[in-house]
Formats: structure tokens, sequence, C-alpha cells
């Protein structure tokens, strides 16, 4: 009988200790996962990188514009959209109809006040800021409006970098004071969009 009891209580513990094993990996793996899982930036009303012209029009659902000039395509909101406690207009721009580019362009309430609050408002979502380089950004809206902006009124720019490496600057592009956000996808650096990683 004890020889039973001792039987049945082995069976017991190895059961437990394998049951437990399986658990504690379980739990490495997906803390693994957890750390691995890439971060995806999303923009209001959910839209993503990548995402083409028709997606972004049906996410939006509001009157758009659209504009192109070889591979580069626009889509502009035909009113000024809410921003913050501001409006502006809001400016998609593609790359081979993959979103590459997200502007927002501000035409009212500019005052050097409300930079700064919007400042503020972009250092609590995105951390603290960095200044930023002014040929960097007329770089950037060079590729889909060559020569647009000057790279002398290009002034204040500051800049942040989202957790999946979006840039995300804001400054100021006229002589009177208006100003812009600008969001670049992080894969935008090679002018086609992306990187030839081929044999890399």
């Amino acid at each position: 009988m004890k020889r039973i009891s001792i039987s049945i209580l082995l069976c017991v513990l190895l059961l437990l200790a394998i049951s437990g094993a399986s658990a504690e990996n379980t739990g490495v793996s997906s803390f693994r996962e957890m750390m691995t899982e890439k971060k995806t930036f999303t923009f209001r009303n959910g839209v993503t990188w990548g995402m083409n012209t028709q997606q972004v029009s049906v996410v939006e659902n509001v009157p758009m514009e659209q504009y192109s000039s070889n591979d580069w395509s626009v889509l502009m909101t035909s009113a000024p959209v809410r921003v913050s406690r501001f409006s502006a207009d809001l400016v998609y721009i593609f790359y081979q109809d993959a979103l590459r580019m997200i502007t927002y362009e501000f035409r009212k309430d500019c005052s050097s006040l409300n930079f700064q609050y919007l400042t503020g408002a972009l250092c609590s979502v995105y951390g603290e800021s960095m200044e930023a380089n002014p040929a960097i950004i007329k770089g950037w809206m060079d590729r889909v409006y060559p020569n647009r902006y000057k790279l002398e009124l290009i002034r204040n720019g500051v800049e942040w970098s989202a957790e999946d490496g979006t840039y995300i600057y804001l400054y100021y592009f006229t002589e009177d004071q208006k100003y812009a956000i600008l969001y670049a996808c992080p894969d935008a650096n090679g002018y086609n969009g992306s990187y030839d990683t081929n044999g890399l």
C-alpha cells in the first residue's frame, strides 16, 4: 500500500514538473515575441505606411483632391481638418501608389505661441525633440514638389523619431510664418521609397 502511495505521489510530482516547465517555456517565448514585435506607425483613422490612394481615401472618407507627377501622387483634403486644437490642410504623399509621407500645412493660427503649443504636444507623444536640418526637410519635399520650398525660409525646425523609425518634423516654411508638420516613412530614405538590400 505504501509503495502504491509513493508511486502515485511521484507520478503527480512528475506531472507538475512537466507542466511547470512547459508553462515557463511558453512565458519565455511569448516574452521574446513581445520584445521582437515590430512597432508600426499608425496615423489618424488607422492610416499606415504603404497604403495605396484608394485605401487612404476610404479610411479618410472626406472629399479629397488627387494630383500626380511621374511616380509620385498626392491626396489632399478639400477642406482643412482638425489637428490638436487647430486646423490644417492634410496632404498624403505616395510613391508608386504606396504611402511614403504625410504633411499638415497650417494656414491660420500661425503664431509663435501656437507653434510652441504644437511642439509641446508632439513632445508629449514622441518624446524629446532635436533640432532639425532644414536641408533634410527641403530634400524630402523636393522629391514631390521640386524647388517649392526655399531653404532660407525653413526655420525653427524640430524633429522626432517614432518607435518604428518614422521621422516627424515641425517647421516654418514661408515668410509669413506658416508652418507644417511632416511625417516621413522610415524606409523612404532612398529616392525610390526603399533600399535595395539584395545580397546584404
